[in-house]
């Protein structure tokens, strides 16, 4: 199991969902074959799970909107 920590220079996305949901810290989490993406903000972690980041990125981020909905 990998863990890294997602910066707003390393991926432009994050820096527009840092802005918008106040979200504080992002992880990008390799465990075998499954890709894991947490955001967190004052509210709680927001997981987003898949194969690859990009599709780990959009369901977390699905998740987070959601909620704020």
């Amino acid at each position: 199991m990998s863990i890294k920590i997602l910066t707003a220079k390393e991926n432009p996305h994050v820096a527009k969902l840092k802005n918008e949901f106040d979200i504080f810290r992002v992880l990008d989490i390799k465990k075998g074959k499954l890709e894991i993406i947490e955001f967190f903000n004052k509210d709680g972690v927001f997981r987003g799970f898949g194969k690859d980041t990009k599709t780990a990125f959009k369901k977390a981020k699905k998740v987070l909107k959601n909620y704020y909905s």
